[in-house]
């Protein structure tokens, strides 16, 4: 099956495995480590000795292992901002992979607020480019050449160029800008 929260792919074994450990926790107690997980995510570290308060009180056998939940519960809640999975559709399909209701609603609940903040923090901490402090270039008509020199981070860079290099730099620079351009205004950013 493919899930939306999975960015329309299978959900990982490990991680269906860990849905069981997590479904024998009363579903008080699994908002409760969302919420500690979310936090941790939101603003690293994560605070291990409540998480294991947390799994002390429930009573639980001593073979769940604390870390493959909280890595669990990590990859749902990641994943369904990575992918911006509708929290409503997240509900439906922790369920069909055999989470309980109580649970499910849980779990959206942790989603719905902090997942705002979620976002926030992975575009914060995804791709990013350094910013060009300043360029030049130095055209040489008898050599048909062109110097481009950047300068990023303090370290200056040269490059030579040839017309036909300098051509298919500008073609590939104007696609790169609409690209960029569509991904802004996308309905997902």
């Amino acid at each position: 099956m493919r899930f939306r929260f999975c960015g329309n792919g299978d959900c990982p074994d490990w991680v269906l495995a860990e849905i069981n450990t997590l479904s024998r926790l009363s579903s008080v107690k699994l908002k409760l480590l969302g919420q500690i997980v979310a936090q941790g995510l939101i603003e690293p570290p994560l605070d291990m000795a409540k998480a294991d308060k947390i799994f002390a009180e429930s009573k639980l056998d001593s073979d769940i292992n604390l870390k493959a939940c909280i890595a669990c519960f990590s990859y749902i809640i990641t994943s369904t901002a990575r992918y911006n999975c509708d929290h409503g559709m997240l509900f439906a399909e922790l369920q069909q992979l055999g989470l309980p209701r109580e649970h499910s609603l849980s779990f959206k609940k942790v989603v719905d607020e902090y997942g705002g903040a979620l976002v926030n923090k992975l575009k914060d901490s995804s791709l990013t480019v350094n910013k060009l402090q300043g360029s030049s270039v130095e055209v040489d008509r008898e050599a048909k050449l062109a110097n481009l020199r950047i300068l990023v981070n303090d370290e200056e860079h040269s490059l030579v160029l040839s017309p036909w290099t300098v051509g298919v730099l500008l073609e590939n620079l104007k696609q790169v800008r609409s690209t960029m351009n569509e991904l802004v205004n996308s309905p997902y950013s």
